[in-house]
């Protein structure tokens, strides 16, 4: 009975490199999937910082490269820390928690995928206050 079972098994296996609607997809394909988003993010810090910018002269009439350094680095860990808060608060586990105490709507798949994809443009945009903090500090 275990040898059928293996051998099974085994041909599935064996198979299972035969089959071409598994295959993943190109690199070229995700990037450009991407690509939109990452731009999207990039602009948005960029605006961040150049508000930043223009705040910090309105306030102490000098440019100071520290003192940006610092606002970016703290508005890029509060970007991050609200990009997983967002893409937490659509985890099974926190809607059934927000269903039993708020009387929220179920989890749903749909819901969970859209809350992660909210998250990644706060991550990636904080993401880039950090390195725009980085840069700006080695200047």
């Amino acid at each position: 009975m275990n040898r059928k079972r293996k051998n099974r098994a085994s041909s599935r296996v064996f198979g299972a490199h035969l089959n071409t609607n598994l295959e993943r997809p190109k690199k070229k394909v995700w990037f450009r999937k991407r690509l939109p988003n990452i731009a999207r993010s990039l602009v948005y810090s960029a605006i961040i910082t150049i508000g930043d910018l223009i705040v910090l002269l309105v306030l102490t009439r000098k440019m100071s490269g520290s003192i940006l350094t610092l606002i970016l680095f703290f508005e890029g860990g509060i970007g991050l820390l609200a990009g997983v808060a967002i893409s937490l608060s659509s985890s099974p586990s926190m809607s059934k928690l927000g269903e039993q105490l708020f009387h929220t709507s179920p989890w749903s798949r749909e819901a969970e995928r859209h809350a992660e994809s909210v998250g990644l443009k706060w991550m990636l945009t904080a993401t880039f206050l950090v390195l725009l903090g980085f840069a700006i500090s080695a200047i």
